[in-house]
């Protein structure tokens, strides 16, 4: 409608006709309405035209002003950090979910006194303005998929509080870093630039190829290697972007546009849609970014005899300034930060990582176990944990979800929080919207709970990734990406549980792209009087590190007949059972006291090698001389045993580097304990 932005009872006479004459112009009809409007007769001529429409509220006639924080840039994490810094979020205001997993915060805005300039408030804090001259869609809409924008009650208080006149104004810090202008080197293109208007029309109706047939290495139309190969700042960008997903966007389509001249903006969208660097966005954002881009392309040259790259200008357009095309170990260890941990030594956040063993050794049970002591913020297996909410996502039946939860909450202490649990776990394979569907979910659990997503759980890999080859690393690439996205946008930890193959010793099933993608993977193991977590990859941590636990069998009610329901729960193993607390290789434990001569190490390796191919032989039906074990398994597992450990004097164990453990495997060779066949070892 046109002057939506206007009170149709505030428009002139000759403002409407101007308004009519317009639009027919334009649009070759007479609009249905011109103006904004309440009136009630208006509003049910308006569903009847239009029936399927979503409609919004002009916060200019309404007296309100809308700070909309975008999910892309992080926005309501930042902008509730703000509010907590300063006192927690003002008495009364309404607070609307989006559809992209953003939130509107509504403010009262009774003299018209804010527009939609948003000043330092969109660059420190991620958040847009909305005020006279801007609109909102209103809580409670029905969106096009059938789904609201936010809930019933959602809807109830936005009413309440515009009603009753309780929506608080705009705190003066807040105006303050609206009414402040970032520095900024060029302003974006409008809108309303012809070039613009034309890529948003392309972005509508163009067919788009995906991710891999444009970018990949081998097939695609823009292989992304030959640009990282020609500018070590793009290789090292593209693994390494920045929190502002509207600098990334900007940066990588100069970088694009500039290698490929030929690249169009639908394939600008494609590369957008799977980088974990893009964050949210909308077609008017990436038609704005690409002909920005276009004006100002950062040149590559093509990669020859490895000498110096061809100069380029800037982003801002500035002939004559030289770009170098590496960058210095100065700059990184001037930006240095320490890891951040969800579990210390144990799982980052910000991170992708698998936890997987073989059936029925107690995964499922581990991680939920993890999922509640992280969503309380509580000491796990001695290891301090960043508290925060969590989302679990499980594809097995409720019952069996029901029956773990309950054996977890009848043996533990509840309070600080419930973990939320999510069935239904969007296709990750299939799905080209699945990560933005889980960053949605997670943005809604924290407007629940006001604290930010800090892990996420996918169990299992195989359910969530349902119609991809688990062998096809083209398949497993599409999904790791897509999971990466998720613990970008979020900051958060994302683990998800799978299987191992039958020979253990291989490692996880199907795609070695799944472990290549992954910042760490735990393996699930059972042993003689326990069972085992060990760390089989960690990036910039010790490896030399596991969790000894026990499933405990325990009653959680009865069933039709009478008789016992039972699940389990998790407890570290104690001392008296043979294996410890779980600790890290330098954490303080009781610790049992051996040798540690070669001999030793011997009896040891050929201890868990012992145990490793026991169950490995029980599932593959085959005899034990004829499982192998590598030498990269072995050390995994002679290292975690060594945790276990100390000498005779009280020292802890070290972890043995593959060199040493070599010698080891080679005495038992020798003593005729191992036989090896190609690159693998067995037991005689």
């Amino acid at each position: 409608m046109p002057r939506y932005n206007r009170a149709d009872t505030s428009l002139s006479k000759e403002e409407r006709e101007t308004a009519i004459d317009e639009y027919v112009e334009k649009h070759g009809v007479e609009p249905a309405h011109v103006g904004a409007t309440k009136d009630d007769a208006t509003l049910v001529k308006l569903w009847r035209k239009f029936p399927n429409a979503v409609p919004s509220i002009s916060c200019g006639p309404s007296k309100l002003v809308v700070l909309d924080a975008d999910l892309k840039d992080d926005g309501p994490r930042k902008l509730r950090m703000l509010f907590a810094e300063r006192g927690g979020l003002p008495a009364g205001i309404a607070i609307n979910p989006t559809k992209s997993g953003g939130e509107h915060f509504v403010f009262g805005d009774p003299e018209g006194k804010f527009s939609n300039r948003a000043g330092l408030l969109k660059k420190n804090c991620g958040t847009d303005v909305r005020g006279t001259g801007g609109q909102f869609v209103a809580p409670g809409s029905i969106r096009e998929d059938g789904a609201t924008y936010g809930t019933q009650a959602d809807k109830q208080n936005f009413v309440r509080a515009v009603v009753g006149g309780k929506l608080p104004t705009l705190p003066d810090y807040i105006v303050e870093l609206i009414g402040t202008q970032p520095d900024s080197e060029s302003a974006p293109l409008n809108d309303s630039d012809p070039v613009v208007k034309g890529l948003i029309e392309e972005l509508g109706v163009g067919e788009r190829d995906g991710f891999l047939s444009l970018f990949d290495s081998t097939v695609g139309k823009f292989p992304l290697d030959y640009i990282r190969q020609c500018r070590p700042d793009f290789d090292f960008f593209y693994d390494h972007p920045s929190d502002d997903r509207s600098a990334n966007r900007m940066k990588a389509a100069t970088f694009l546009v500039g290698a490929y001249p030929e690249l169009t903006v639908n394939d600008y969208a494609a590369f957008c849609e799977e980088w974990a660097g893009a964050g949210e966005y909308d077609d008017r954002q990436l038609a704005r970014e690409f002909a920005r881009a276009k004006l100002n392309p950062a040149h590559v040259s093509k990669p020859s005899d490895g000498s110096a790259f061809e100069p380029v200008e800037d982003e801002g357009g500035e002939t004559g300034h030289k770009r170098p095309s590496h960058i210095r170990a100065s700059d990184l260890v001037a930006n240095y930060k320490p890891i951040r941990w969800l579990v210390k030594r144990l799982i980052p956040l910000n991170s992708v990582g698998a936890l997987y063993g073989l059936p029925n050794v107690g995964k499922s049970f581990v991680v939920f176990d993890l999922a509640s002591h992280a969503r309380r913020g509580r000491d796990w297996f001695d290891r301090k944990i960043a508290g925060g909410d969590v989302l679990y996502c499980y594809a097995e039946g409720a019952e069996g979800m029901s029956g773990r939860a309950k054996a977890w909450a009848d043996n533990n202490d509840t309070s600080g929080g419930d973990v939320a649990l999510m069935n239904n776990v969007p296709n990750l394979f299939k799905d080209p919207k699945a990560a933005d569907k889980l960053i949605a979910e997670a943005r809604k659990c924290e407007a629940d709970s006001g604290q930010p997503v800090r892990l996420i759980i996918v169990d299992t890999l195989a359910a969530a990734t349902t119609g991809a080859d688990g062998s096809s690393d083209k398949d497993m690439g599409v999904v790791c990406e897509r999971l990466r996205k998720v613990a970008t946008a979020l900051d958060c930890a994302v683990l998800v549980v799978h299987h191992s193959g039958k020979d253990v010793s291989k490692g996880m099933r199907g795609s070695s792209a799944i472990l290549g993608a992954v910042d760490y993977t735990l393996l699930a193991e059972e042993g003689k009087g326990g069972s085992t977590i060990s760390v089989e990859k960690m990036r910039d941590a010790s490896k030399a590190q596991s969790i000894r636990f026990k499933l405990v069998e325990v009653v959680i009610g009865k069933d039709g007949d009478g008789e016992d329901v039972t699940s389990c729960i998790i407890r570290p193993t104690t001392v008296g059972e043979g294996l410890d607390i779980a600790v890290d290789d330098r954490e303080e434990a009781s610790l049992i006291k051996r040798g540690d001569k070669r001999e030793d190490r011997v009896e040891r390796l050929i201890e868990v090698a012992g145990e490793e191919v026991a169950r490995a032989s029980l599932a593959e039906d085959e005899a034990t001389n004829e499982i192998g074990l590598t030498l990269v398994r072995l050390t995994t597992l002679l290292n975690a045993s060594r945790t276990n450990y100390a000498t005779l004097d009280g020292k802890p164990f070290a972890p043995l580097h593959r060199k040493d453990v070599s010698r080891v495997v080679q005495s038992a060779v020798e003593a005729e304990r191992l036989s090896v066949r190609g690159s693998k070892y067995y037991l005689r």
